[in-house]
C-alpha cells in the first residue's frame, strides 16, 4: 500500500496538537499501513508460524508437561520468533523507507508540521509493535504444539527480549537505507546483511561445522543474542523466567545505539538522482 502523508487540520485555536497526540496519530497511521501490507504480515507472522508448526510436528513433541531444559523446542521457538522479528523490523522496515524515499514521500513528510523525530518514533514504534506481535504468535504456537508453559514472568521476559531486539533491528534497518540507492537495490543490499546473520545465528537450528572464532563473532551480532534471550525466558519452569540475559540485552542495546547514531548522521530524505556522467546521450 502506498504511503501518502496527510496533515490533519489544526485545532480551532490555531495551534497544532501536542507531541504525544501527533506521535499517537503517527503510530496508528503506520500500523494501518503495515496491517494492509500482505508481505509484511506474511513475513512477520504467517511464514515463521507455519515453519514452526511443521518443525514441531517433525520433532513429535506433544502436550503433557513443560519440555526439559535440554529440549530443542526452546531454541526452535526462539529462533523462529527472531526470524519473524527480523523480517519485520529490518527487511520490511528498511524496504518501506527506501520506497517512501524514492517515491518522494519522505520529502513530503518533511514539509509537514510533524517533526522528523516524531515521524521516525512513530514509524519505529509501529514496527516494533508488529514485530512483537509476530514473535508472540510464534510463542503461542510453541505453547499449543510444543507443550511450552507460560506465566506472567515468562511472558514479561519474552516480551522484553523481543522488544529489545526489535528496537535494535529497526534502528539498523533505518541506518542501512543510507547504503541503498534505489528500491531495485533494496533486497540485494539488505539480503547481504540479513541472510548470513540469520543463518549463522541458528534461527533454523544449529549451523554445522561452525568454527569457534565464527561462533564467537556471531555472538556479538544482534541476532544470536536475541535468540538466546528469548530462549532463556522460555525455559522458566512455569513460575518465572530463567536467568537474566544481561549480556544478550547489552549487546542488543549497543546495536540499537549504533543504528540510531548512524541514522542521525547519514539518513537521506531525498531520492538519489542519477549523476549526469551516467546518463546516456540526449
Amino acid at each position: 500500500m502506498a504511503e501518502t502523508p496527510a496533515v490533519r487540520a489544526a485545532p480551532a485555536a490555531g495551534r497544532l496538537p501536542g507531541i504525544p497526540a501527533m506521535l499517537a496519530g503517527q503510530v496508528g497511521y503506520q500500523l494501518r499501513l503495515l496491517s494492509r501490507t500482505p508481505r509484511a504480515l506474511w513475513l512477520a507472522i504467517i511464514a515463521p508460524a507455519g515453519v514452526l508448526a511443521l518443525r514441531l510436528g517433525g520433532i513429535g513433541h506433544h502436550q503433557g508437561g513443560h519440555p526439559g531444559p535440554g529440549s530443542p523446542v526452546f531454541a526452535l521457538v526462539a529462533g523462529l520468533a527472531a526470524f519473524g522479528l527480523l523480517n519485520t523490523a529490518f527487511m520490511t522496515h528498511a524496504a518501506g523507507l527506501v520506497a517512501a524515499r524514492q517515491d518522494g514521500v519522505l520529502r513530503r513528510w518533511r514539509l509537514t508540521p510533524l517533526p522528523a523525530s516524531g515521524y521516525f518514533a512513530g514509524r519505529m514504534t509501529a514496527t516494533v509493535l508488529l514485530a512483537d506481535a509476530g514473535g508472540l504468535v510464534v510463542v503461542l504456537i510453541g505453547v499449543i504444539m510444543g507443550g511450552l508453559q507460560l506465566s506472567t514472568g515468562i511472558m514479561a521476559g519474552v516480551l522484553a527480549a523481543l522488544t529489545a531486539g526489535a528496537v535494535a533491528w529497526a534502528a539498523l534497518g533505518t541506518a542501512v537505507t543510507a547504503l541503498v540507492p534505489s528500491t531495485e537495490a533494496t533486497f540485494p543490499v539488505i539480503g547481504l546483511v540479513y541472510l548470513p546473520v540469520i543463518l549463522l545465528s541458528g534461527a533454523f537450528g544449529p549451523f554445522p561445522g561452525e568454527p569457534a572464532w565464527l561462533a564467537r563473532l556471531v555472538s556479538y551480532l544482534p541476532a544470536q543474542p536475541l535468540i538466546d534471550a528469548v530462549a532463556v525466558a522460555l525455559r522458566g519452569a512455569g513460575t518465572g523466567p530463567g536467568p537474566f540475559p544481561g549480556r544478550d540485552l547489552a549487546v542488543l542495546a549497543a546495536w540499537a545505539a549504533v543504528g540510531l547514531l548512524v541514522s542521525v548522521r547519514f539518513f537521506r530524505w531525498n531520492p538519489q538522482r542519477p549523476s549526469r556522467a551516467r546518463r546516456g546521450p540526449a
